[in-house]
């Protein structure tokens, strides 16, 4: 990281552009039409949305919030798991990267968490599943998932402070001075002798996050759905694999996305092209990975199967969205491929942002495509001969305050933007 220069990554704390006060005006103005679309929601009840029992009424009780929620906390999965592979394995090729992986991770943990928020109804409802811990865990599983959210978050905000202590300490008199009290806070009792103690303490917890990702991403989020009344959507062997693959695709594609406008927005060319070039080979080894556990699937779906996953499968398939997720996993891998096997002449920055684009959002249409389907179409409960099949359509409402999540993680990062260094800093400066 000798080739970065600490004046161009504290720039955007020091001074503000006017495209940066243009993009916080956009992302203003959406959260307030988020927070109305919420507002609502809150005043009339989930009435207001597609949601539903089952029974009778023939509806769903998860949609949009609980698929965006795993999207969401697979994006975190991945995001940490970049930041702690640069550490571990000491790539510092992509150590411009890492810092934005670890930002990343957290504020996709706290948009998971509001999608919970928002499929509940009722914020103050999510303190009945935390205070009713542990016996919640035997019925619910929210209850799980706010402990999964609740460990990473812990693990991912320990990571990024510690991260940052040696930074802030050595830069403090370059940073905002609106902002001092709270850099004394995040460096309280600091001294530089504890750097090396700290590097070592940072490089075991990363080893812990990779060690973890596979277990949760690939394990406690799986079988949280697999135990769920064994609905056939979900009850596969490759539902863990397949959610693990998707977890690390999105953040890969996301953590491009991101890089991207920072290199754009803020000239920092050190976010090079090889770096990128990096980044999509691996999106396009794990997006072959999601195809090819897609297709053992929904190929096991078609041949021969039980009568409920026969009737799943064959609704699945003549559901344009599925078509839309097929048709957009496709043009992106499409597009890494010619640029890796055909013509590195190909390969453009913006053209992999856009691939990235088509892949992530193709996999979050997956994920609300797998959690209601499984949900429209039940095994049990409710008994199939009792009760209809259940119908989803979401609202307007639905959308807005979906949408919002997205909206708001953007602006938490612009937000981050001006308070810490996006990329990690050399620390043997000379102080004034």
């Amino acid at each position: 990281m000798s080739d970065v220069a600490p004046e161009r990554v504290l720039k955007p704390l020091q001074t503000t552009s006017w495209k940066y006060t243009l993009l916080m005006a956009v992302l203003g103005i959406y959260t307030l039409v988020f927070l109305y679309g919420w507002f609502t929601q809150l005043q009339y009840g989930l009435i207001v949305t597609g949601l539903g029992d089952w029974g009778t009424g023939g509806g769903v009780p998860w949609g949009l919030y609980i698929g965006t929620f795993v999207w969401w906390v697979g994006i975190a999965h991945g995001g940490i798991a970049i930041s702690a592979a640069v550490k571990v394995f000491k790539a510092e090729r992509f150590e411009p990267i890492a810092r934005i992986a670890e930002v990343l991770t957290v504020i996709a943990l706290a948009m998971s968490a509001m999608n919970i928020v928002f499929d509940l109804g009722h914020p103050e409802r999510l303190f009945n599943t935390i205070v009713a811990l542990p016996s919640t865990v035997y019925h619910s599983p929210l209850a799980w998932d706010v402990t999964v959210i609740t460990l990473y978050l812990v693990l991912s905000v320990t990571y990024l402070l510690l991260s940052m202590r040696s930074e802030i300490h050595a830069y403090r008199d370059r940073l905002p001075r609106l902002l001092q009290p709270v850099y004394s806070l995040l460096t309280i009792g600091y001294r530089p002798a504890e750097d090396e103690k700290i590097e070592r303490m940072t490089w075991w917890l990363a080893l812990a996050v990779l060690a973890l990702v596979p277990l949760l991403s690939g394990g406690v989020v799986p079988w949280l759905f697999g135990v769920v009344s064994a609905q056939p959507a979900w009850f596969s062997s490759t539902t863990g694999p397949l959610m693990l693959a998707e977890s690390l695709t999105s953040a890969i594609a996301v953590v491009i996305i991101v890089a991207a406008v920072y290199r754009y927005a803020m000239d920092w060319e050190f976010i090079d092209r090889e770096i990128f070039k990096g980044l999509s080979i691996v999106l396009g080894f794990l997006g072959l990975a999601v195809t090819w556990l897609m297709l053992h699937k929904y190929l096991v779906g078609s041949y021969a199967p039980y009568v409920d996953q026969a009737l799943l499968t064959d609704t699945t398939f003549q559901t344009p969205i599925f078509a839309v997720v097929a048709g957009l996993l496709a043009l992106g891998l499409l597009y890494i491929g010619l640029t890796t096997l055909v013509s590195d002449r190909l390969f453009s920055i913006p053209g992999i942002v856009l691939a990235s684009i088509l892949m992530t959002v193709a996999i979050w249409m997956e994920k609300v495509l797998f959690v209601y389907e499984g949900l429209v179409h039940p095994t049990n409960p409710p008994l199939t001969n009792l009760y209809p099949h259940g119908i989803y359509d979401p609202t307007i409402v639905e959308l807005v305050i979906t949408m919002g999540s997205v909206v708001l993680a953007a602006l938490l990062f612009a937000i981050a933007t001006k308070i810490i260094p996006m990329v990690e800093l050399p620390t043997e400066v000379n102080e004034e």
